[in-house]
């Protein structure tokens, strides 16, 4: 069977979530199947570093990595419109598109990956292009393709809700988080990494892009609060600037000094840092209003640290009953649920006890194997 794979997210040069899921879900595959041929193919006209270093860590002999030097407008064009994807890389038995943009015109069966319909969900957390965009490619892709994967059950009940889809096409696999997540205990290299990103104080932790959909004006409005009875207490938002990020400084620049130089802004951190970051806080905030997954929950408990998340969408369906979880709109409820881990060390230490075991249950080789059980019933329908 060959299998044709997108690797355009391992060209960015700052993975985020579909990056590193790209990266992962390929190379546990790389480790238990031998027996069907991989095509990794993609079209880049400038990241001829990236797509190299790619050829260089995937030379198993079932694997073959294609790429196309040429405008991706062209190239995405044709695609989506008039030439199938196999005159460019060869022909599939199956091609999976692990984003969103799927080609149009495939002789093959297609497959999926929809992290999360989040700007369907609410288009305000969005520009109105991305919004338009996204809403155009999705609506042909879900219609089209032969199996979805989704991320999560409440994803899969958003894509069938909203989209009126047949729940027997789509298939929930969830993600995990990479090996590098655990409990360290090199306090020495903690404190290092605490020091480069000017963290002096006990702090909490939150991870995710700068963007509406996070809550993170709501979390620093909790932070406030808490810091009136903890000032010895920072704020530590990890993560890239996103869209309408200018709410967020907006809020930043409304508060007292005091307050602001303990919010601190790491912006993106190699992956490599991450682990110490997630060990050396007190808590994990993660009050996010919508999430396909929600990664970081399964990173901060692998790594020993009690987690706060809400109780919406996909979150409770990942922490389970090994955090606590909150109403990420009540600002009091997360002040709450914060004080409750800083002052109850019998709750903190029954949390991080919870967390790691519930961490165990999800692995990127149970992911690859899930997806490739996947494949395998495709073929069949093939044959």
């Amino acid at each position: 069977m060959k299998i044709g794979i997108d690797i355009t997210p391992l060209a960015w040069n700052k993975k985020a979530g579909i990056g590193w899921y790209s990266y992962n879900l390929l190379k546990n595959l790389s480790k238990i199947d031998t027996e069907n041929f991989y095509i990794l193919y993609a079209v880049s006209i400038k990241k001829y570093k990236e797509m190299k270093k790619i050829k260089e860590e995937f030379k198993q002999k079932n694997f073959k990595v294609s790429i196309k030097f040429f405008s991706n407008k062209i190239y995405n064009y044709t695609v989506q419109t008039f030439i199938p994807i196999e005159f460019y890389h060869g022909k599939f038995d199956i091609i999976h598109t692990l984003h969103p943009f799927s080609p149009v015109n495939i002789l093959g069966k297609q497959v999926i990956t929809i992290h999360d319909i989040t700007p369907l969900i609410n288009p305000d957390w969005f520009l109105p292009l991305h919004y338009e965009k996204f809403k155009f490619i999705i609506l042909r892709a879900v219609k089209r393709v032969d199996k979805i994967i989704a991320d999560s059950f409440s994803t899969k009940n958003d894509l069938i809700n909203y989209f009126k889809l047949n729940s027997e096409k789509i298939d929930v696999v969830y993600l995990a988080p990479s090996e590098i997540y655990k409990k360290l205990e090199d306090k020495e290299k903690i404190e290092n990494v605490k020091k480069k990103y000017g963290i002096t104080k006990k702090y909490l932790l939150f991870v995710g892009t700068i963007e509406p959909r996070k809550n993170i004006i709501r979390l620093i409005d909790a932070f406030i609060l808490i810091k009136n009875k903890i000032p010895e207490l920072q704020l530590v938002i990890c993560g890239q600037i996103g869209w309408k990020s200018e709410i967020f400084y907006k809020k930043m620049a409304e508060i007292p000094e005091k307050i602001t130089k303990d919010i601190i802004l790491t912006g993106y951190v190699p992956i490599y840092e991450m682990p110490y970051l997630y060990n050396g806080c007190e808590v994990f905030v993660y009050p996010s209003l919508y999430e396909g997954f929600g990664l970081p929950v399964i990173e901060a408990m692998a790594c020993g640290v009690p987690v706060i998340t809400s109780n919406i969408s996909s979150l409770p369906e990942v922490a389970g009953n090994a955090g606590i979880l909150v109403n990420p709109y009540n600002i009091e409820e997360i002040v709450y649920a914060i004080e409750k881990i800083l002052t109850n060390v019998e709750l903190r230490n029954e949390l991080i006890n919870k967390g790691l075991e519930r961490a165990k249950l999800f692995s990127w080789e149970k992911t690859a194997k899930e997806t490739l059980e996947i494949y395998k019933r495709l073929k069949k329908e093939v044959v």
